[in-house]
């Protein structure tokens, strides 16, 4: 899952992107500093009723949750295992916390602010080169799903068995031709 803005008329899709982005870095840095499960819970709570405020429904909720609900579960277990059950436990709240609210406050980020407008944002911090890249990278991750999509599509056209492993090296052929086709575009204008 990969979010994407959702176009609403809200006060959080209003707000400029660099203030949005100043606020989820301050909110993550607040948690490192301060991992403890109050902060913790106050500050899932928070994100989460930014949802309802952008206009967003409980599904997006779950679709910004669910991809680091297995992380989350992983490295639980993980510090479970390493440090026993009630040290492991306190000893996961920290991180186990912190990556959740981040994954929450990075979605409604993404969900609530053009691609286009982050791009700019970097662009204006960091310069053209770094909005260039920043661009590319955004408009990418679509152009590889679909690629992966097409070739196990083309896969089971054919008969084939379509796992991610057999179509990976066509996957890595179609993406490099791509890369190139770009480069040579960007090259012959001068870039």
């Amino acid at each position: 899952m990969i979010g994407r803005y959702l176009p609403r008329d809200s006060p959080l899709h209003r707000t400029p992107a660099a203030a949005k982005l100043v606020a989820m870095l301050v909110l993550v840095t607040f948690l490192a500093i301060l991992p403890r499960p109050l902060p913790l819970a106050a500050a899932a709570v928070m994100v989460a009723a930014l949802f309802p405020v952008a206009r967003l429904r409980p599904v997006h909720l779950w679709r910004a949750l669910r991809p680091a609900l297995l992380f989350a579960v992983v490295l639980t277990v993980f510090y479970l295992l390493s440090q026993g059950l009630s040290d492991g436990a306190r000893a996961a709240i920290g991180p186990v916390g912190q990556l959740v609210v981040g994954v929450l406050a990075g979605n409604l980020l993404v969900f609530t602010t053009r691609a286009s407008d982050l791009a700019a944002l970097a662009g204006r911090v960091l310069g053209w080169r770094v909005e260039l890249l920043v661009a590319l990278t955004i408009r990418s991750i679509p152009t590889v799903i679909a690629v992966v999509r097409q070739t196990r599509e083309a896969a089971w056209a054919r008969g084939q068995r379509a796992s991610l492993v057999r179509v990976l090296p066509t996957v890595l052929v179609r993406l490099i031709r791509d890369a190139d086709l770009l480069g040579e575009a960007l090259a012959a204008r001068g870039i």
